[in-house]
């Protein structure tokens, strides 16, 4: 029984840390290139605790798709949905980086690339590496672009949701507001603004163009499923309003979140119910062997006590003689015993 519940301990234990782990990934937030230009995405990663690396490509309002994986420390790499074209992709995997290649760049290249790292059942990604568009000297327009959340949301969590402003830098001033938009009501609400925040922003100086790099985060605690939405982060700024792809939330009621925690749980509830149940019938029986014990001891008492003794006299007609009748009497007193069960 002891061990028994040790194990499950154990187990409960290392499933918790196992799926807390958090892995090491650093990645670029801003990349920009040209048509037709070969790119270098790298991304730089823990050595612990990893099965497979791997990136994937988020373009704005599609599902992520899968490029390449890898199995860590091979050199050999599996290639998925149409990247396996040599010419064009090309990724170097080592023991802690593994970097992607992208030569002549398309249209359709410029998108968000992740890079992430799996151990188990548990994939961790990085930031992600934006790569944008650049014609000339100069970028085509100012991008708002918002990462999407990657982990399920429940009662009580808590999140941050990032929005990247990429563009030319203007003079003045400009502000930033957060809007969610729920089912159920018309109009989205302004929840959050940021005014002259300026010091969130990286400056970029290539060739004779100056680019800015802003991000800005809205910290959500105790979420409730009340909570759940659309946001969006939208940039005012020289006259304009640039407006991101959306963060959907979705947050459900509390559960329990890791399913071998669950599966343990279980086992180890049913366990405990089974002992119990064990425990109760040994008692009983235990107890109405203890309850027959005196009453067999009593039953033999009884029976010794029955042992009685009677004694018969048995005579013949009196005679005359008294003496004669003195001896016969004595001679024939005859003792029996009887045993009533």
């Amino acid at each position: 029984m002891k061990f028994r519940v040790l194990t499950t301990l154990f187990l409960l234990t290392f499933a918790n840390g196992t799926w807390e782990y958090d892995h090491f990934i650093h990645q670029d937030s801003l990349i920009v290139a040209e048509l037709g230009s070969v790119v270098i995405i790298p991304c730089s990663h823990s050595d612990d605790f990893i099965n497979t690396v791997l990136w994937y490509k988020h373009s704005v309002g599609k599902k992520p798709l899968l490029i390449a994986y890898s199995e860590h420390g091979s050199e050999s790499v599996t290639y998925e949905n149409g990247f396996d074209n040599p010419n064009r992709y090309f990724i170097r995997s080592e023991t802690d980086s593994i970097n992607l290649t992208i030569k002549h760049l398309e249209e359709y290249d410029f998108a968000t690339y992740y890079c992430g790292v799996s151990f188990l059942n548990i994939i961790k990604f990085g930031e992600g590496t934006i790569l944008l568009r650049k014609e000339g000297d100069e970028m085509i327009r100012t991008t708002v672009l918002q990462q999407p959340v990657s982990d399920r949301l429940h009662s009580g969590d808590s999140v941050t949701l990032q929005c990247s402003v990429i563009g030319q830098i203007c003079a003045g001033e400009y502000s930033v507001y957060w809007f969610r938009h729920s089912s159920g009501h018309s109009d989205p609400g302004i929840i959050y603004a940021h005014d002259n925040s300026s010091d969130q922003c990286m400056e970029r100086s290539e060739s004779a163009s100056s680019t800015q790099s802003c991000v800005y985060s809205l910290s959500q605690t105790e979420l409730t499923p009340t909570d759940t939405g659309v946001y969006y982060c939208a940039v005012a700024t020289c006259g304009k309003i640039h407006l991101g792809n959306g963060t959907k939330l979705n947050i459900e009621a509390f559960t329990f979140r890791n399913p071998v925690v669950l599966t343990l749980f279980i086992i180890s509830l049913i366990a405990v119910i089974v002992n119990i149940f064990l425990v109760k019938l040994i008692h009983k029986m235990h107890k109405k062997e203890t309850s027959k014990q005196p009453r067999n001891q009593r039953n033999q008492t009884e029976e010794t006590d029955a042992l009685n003794y009677a004694a018969l006299s048995l005579s013949k007609k009196p005679t005359t003689s008294k003496r004669s009748s003195g001896k016969t009497s004595q001679e024939e007193t005859v003792y029996s015993s009887i045993t009533v069960q």
